[in-house]
């Protein structure tokens, strides 16, 4: 039997999905006896390559249609029945044979204001489908769990939790001259820094964190500016926002950053802030507590399960995240302590083990019968 993966994902730049599938594999090392290889397939070349292990077979299998066309028509033609396929993003080939594991990373049902509703009537039908569909889901977190049992109906058995982790690369940096470097590249000047990396979504308060951030600068003089690195899938205009709040020079966005820079960037924050009204779990909170940065999210969803050493806000409202980056700014004393329990709480998610247990929960499912399919 060998270990079918679909790495749709691998192509271009690599998000939450995409990273989560590049660490697994980057660490996948050793192969266990159940799996004759595996064959890693894509529709184009991976970007930004990365090694692969010998028993790693990466097959190109081009379509000139569209994503959606080659995960539910081009990938089950490739696939046989006899062997498992792995779908690390969602989505299972409805016409695939044999047994099939997804990873599912949250439920746009537990917030579906932070959605629009053509997104979430899509992706409901095609997610839950998905999960009925698939002999085992993984997920990232309890709270996704009982999200996806209680909008997918699927059983509670069906579901197991493996959490994400942190690349070993996140850790931190004792070099005032390199971070100050860091700052100057990106601001013009060594000057300090709030950060916020992730996808601008509704649901993570973009505007709020602005006009919190905007109160600070007017209320305390605060010398720093805000920094926000991700996809603006929300289409906010920041410009605007930022002139709208008189803060006009101080709100640096950048679309993206490669992993590297990105460990630079979290070092030299004075504080990082995710303020999410919900995650299936939230890698960039992890990864800023890895390399002991101070870090300010809200007391909900995944974050009550892994953030233990950050600084949680009730919600996303600007009087809480005013608070919140207030309480740590001003206080050398709580970042510092902040700064070590994050660090030691991110030791518990290192992606070695992760891909380990991720593998274990596929060789059970290859050597076991129906795991409850349609359940």
């Amino acid at each position: 039997m060998f270990l079918d993966v679909n790495g749709l994902r691998l192509t271009g730049r690599r998000f939450g999905v995409g990273r989560y599938v590049e660490y697994l594999f980057r660490n996948w090392t050793i192969l266990d006896d159940a799996f004759e290889g595996i064959r890693l397939f894509t529709p184009h070349k991976i970007d930004n390559p990365f090694e692969l292990a010998p028993f790693v077979d990466h097959r190109i299998v081009p379509t000139t249609r569209s994503n959606g066309w080659w995960e539910q028509v081009v990938l089950p033609r490739r696939h046989r029945a006899s062997d498992l396929l792995f779908c690390p993003s969602y989505v299972v080939p409805l016409a695939a044979r044999g047994k099939i594991v997804v990873t599912h990373l949250g439920s746009y049902e537990a917030i579906p204001s932070a959605f629009p509703l053509r997104e979430r009537v899509k992706t409901r039908l095609l997610y839950q489908l998905s999960a009925k569909r698939a002999d085992l889901v993984i997920t990232v977190s309890e709270s996704s769990k009982d999200d996806i049992v209680r909008y997918y109906r699927v059983s509670p058995e069906k579901v197991i939790v493996i959490p994400l982790g942190v690349d070993p690369r996140f850790r931190p940096i004792d070099d005032p001259a390199r971070l100050a470097d860091a700052r100057a590249r990106l601001l013009g000047s060594d000057r300090p820094f709030v950060l916020f990396v992730g996808k601008l979504t509704r649901r993570r308060n973009v505007p709020e964190l602005v006009e919190a951030f905007a109160r600070l600068k007017r209320e305390n003089d605060l010398p720093h500016a805000l920094v926000l690195i991700g996809q603006n899938t929300a289409g906010h205009d920041l410009t605007a926002l930022a002139a709208e709040h008189g803060i006009a020079g101080d709100v640096v966005y950048r679309e993206y950053e490669e992993h590297d820079a990105l460990v630079e960037l979290y070092n030299a924050a004075a504080l990082f802030v995710y303020p999410s009204s919900y995650e299936g779990f939230g890698i960039p909170v992890l990864e800023a507590m890895a390399c002991g940065t101070p870090t300010v999210t809200l007391r909900n969803s995944a974050f009550l399960e892994f953030a233990s050493g950050a600084y949680m806000c009730e919600d996303g409202s600007v009087n809480e995240l005013y608070r919140g980056m207030k309480t740590l700014l001003y206080s050398d004393e709580a970042r510092a302590s902040l700064a070590r329990e994050g660090l030691a709480r991110s030791q518990d998610f290192l992606w070695d083990g992760i891909a380990k247990r991720t593998m274990d929960a596929l060789v059970e499912v290859a050597k076991s019968g129906d795991r409850g399919r349609n359940r």
